[in-house]
């Protein structure tokens, strides 16, 4: 009797922990945004259950999963990339395959964090791809807002509002997923939009979709600092009279932050905003606050930032001697760790400072700086992007041999069977073909030639950009600058330079004043013989002034813009060349 007893107590006592064990993984997810060392608690506390109450394979990979979000919260980025190497190994092998996507993005998210964009964006293709094949919208929401992320970051504006826009909209479906995971807060979603708005400079709609943000139930602990901290910055680049009250309300909710290395991010934030309005003081109070934790984290990326910026703060207040000190170590620090974002930053803050106190040719050396700075960021983003396609096209390639040997396997089985029947079937379709093929032959001799149209100067354009590509022949572009030159003259000298190219070669006259040529098949030889040509036709036309003419070579990911960009950088190094020759 009495052990009828007991293990009737069991069951009502089990019953319950097993059924609360779904609902406080649920909790945690949410509480992993807001509050990451209260969801770092919890989560301590669920994996020290022990016998009889033990948890499934799949909750413990779900649990792993909230670590390693929380890691990223507090900055732990080694930490999470280790937990993710070994979850997602872990799930392979117990063939628990739809949590693998989870932990790719956990991976992408601390090498995005460090500023490794080069490693992050092939395992986001991963996730993303793992995401659809497993129907995991909950993944595919977080690979496509990271991907976004670092598509804002190196200024690839469509592709980023392509992955947000597309996360937006199947938010609602991942929600409703019948196994959950984790699923950032829509919040989470909206920040970033707001910022590539604001990047392209439609600051009045990103003030507005965020301000909407705010009447959300998300807006609790980390999330509430984080948006309001965002609409400060809008309301500043707005010119709202709101900006004051926002920056104090950003301010009176930094104690829901309670780790040091959320606190440093934050005042970083801050002390940005306060810098914009002129209050000196404060933002290096926080600045150097910021500054010895990421020190003492040995947070790198995010100390170059905070040197820099303090930099930046102390040259405006007149501490000059200490401001470029800083500036120049933070320069070390992005030479070091090929950070060249801020390495532009840098160069130019002291370009702008030698010109000021008219120490003119210190600030051309550090503008030849930054110029190199912006193509050497160029060449990585191009780099990365390889590196991103070549992953793609790997992976298509298995899938299609994977494909390609079950499509031959299972037609080796059907023959094996039934080979008399599907000789005659053969035989039967390729009568039919050959009897199509002629039909079709004798009407195309019969019908009279159909008239093309002329393709538009967009399609030209873009017919030899991919042919190029393509084809992997090469194709050159030559910027001529035109300022100099009379707009009755233009007429005469476009005439001039079409009778000098081939008939491949593509003209275009912009509305900015350059004159820009493509020239498929050309390599650097032909297109530097090509420029001296334009030079002798140009001159006459200059009425005793120079033209800038730059060039460059197309590589496999350049679109039309990146190359005028190319040509940009090199024409001024051109000027820099001739004005030394000069001297």
């Amino acid at each position: 009797m009495d052990f009828r007893i007991v293990v009737l107590s069991l069951t009502f006592w089990l019953a319950p922990v097993w059924a609360s064990t779904s609902v406080q993984l649920d909790a945690i997810d949410t509480l992993i945004y807001q509050y990451p060392s209260e969801a770092l608690a919890e989560i301590n506390k669920l994996e020290a259950i022990s016998s009889p109450i033990k948890l499934s394979e799949t909750e413990k990979l779900r649990l792993a999963l909230f670590r390693c979000e929380t890691f990223l919260q507090i900055g732990e980025n080694e930490a999470a990339i280790n937990l993710a190497r070994i979850s997602e190994a872990k799930a392979k092998i117990l063939k628990i395959e739809q949590a693998r996507p989870y932990f790719l993005n956990c991976m992408a998210g601390a090498f995005t964090n460090y500023g490794d964009f080069r490693q992050a964006l092939p395992i986001l293709d991963s996730s993303i791809l793992l995401s659809r094949e497993f129907k995991q919208p909950q993944s595919l929401i977080n690979g496509l807002r990271l991907r976004a992320i670092i598509d804002t970051q190196v200024d690839s504006y469509s592709s980023a509002f392509e992955d947000l826009s597309l996360a937006i909209d199947i938010y609602s479906d991942a929600k409703n997923q019948e196994q959950a995971w984790i699923l950032p807060p829509l919040i989470y979603i909206q920040l970033p939009l707001s910022e590539l708005l604001a990047k392209k400079n439609e600051t009045k709609q990103a003030f507005e979709m965020i301000k909407r943000a705010t009447d959300s139930l998300e807006f609790q602990g980390k999330v509430s600092v984080l948006l309001t901290t965002h609409m400060a910055k809008m309301a500043q680049l707005n010119q709202a009279p709101s900006s004051d009250a926002l920056i104090q309300q950003a301010k009176s909710l930094l104690p829901e932050l309670s780790t040091a290395f959320e606190l440093a991010v934050s005042y970083t934030e801050v002390a940005q905003l306060e810098y914009k309005r002129a209050n000196y003081i404060s933002a290096i109070q926080l600045l150097e606050i910021s500054l010895n934790t990421f020190k003492k984290q040995k947070n790198t990326i995010e100390e170059l930032r905070a040197q820099r910026l303090l930099g930046e703060v102390l040259l405006a207040s007149g501490n000059t001697s200490k401001a470029i000190r800083l500036i120049n170590q933070s320069i070390n620090s992005g030479l070091r760790t090929s950070h060249y974002a801020e390495l532009i930053i840098s160069y130019q803050l002291l370009s702008d400072y030698y010109a000021d106190i008219g120490d003119f040719k210190q600030a051309l050396q550090y503008q030849l700086k930054r110029f190199d700075a912006a193509e050497n960021s160029f060449n990585f983003i191009k780099d990365t992007r390889l590196l991103q396609l070549n992953a793609r096209v790997s992976r298509q390639q298995q899938v299609f041999k994977t494909e390609l040997l079950e499509a031959d396997s299972s037609i080796k089985v059907g023959l094996g069977f039934k080979s008399g029947y599907v000789a005659i079937l053969l035989t039967l379709l390729f009568g039919f073909i050959l009897g199509v093929i002629t039909s079709r032959y004798k009407k195309r001799t019969i019908q009279a030639p159909l008239a093309i149209e002329p393709l538009s100067r967009e399609h030209k354009i873009e017919r030899l950009i991919s042919n190029s590509k393509l084809g992997g022949y090469p194709l050159s572009l030559i910027i001529i600058h035109t300022v100099h030159v009379y707009q009755t003259d233009l007429p005469l000298l476009i005439s001039r330079i079409e009778n000098l190219l081939r008939d491949q070669d593509l003209v275009i006259n912009r509305e900015d004043g350059d004159i820009l040529l493509l020239l498929p098949h050309t390599k650097e030889q032909g297109t530097l013989r090509v420029i001296e040509q334009i030079k002798k036709i140009i001159t006459p036309l200059l009425n005793g002034n120079k033209t800038k003419i730059g060039y460059a070579r197309m590589q496999q990911h350049d679109s039309l813009n990146s190359l005028i960009k190319r040509a940009h950088i090199q024409q001024l190094r051109q000027t820099k060349i001739d004005k030394e020759t000069t001297s």
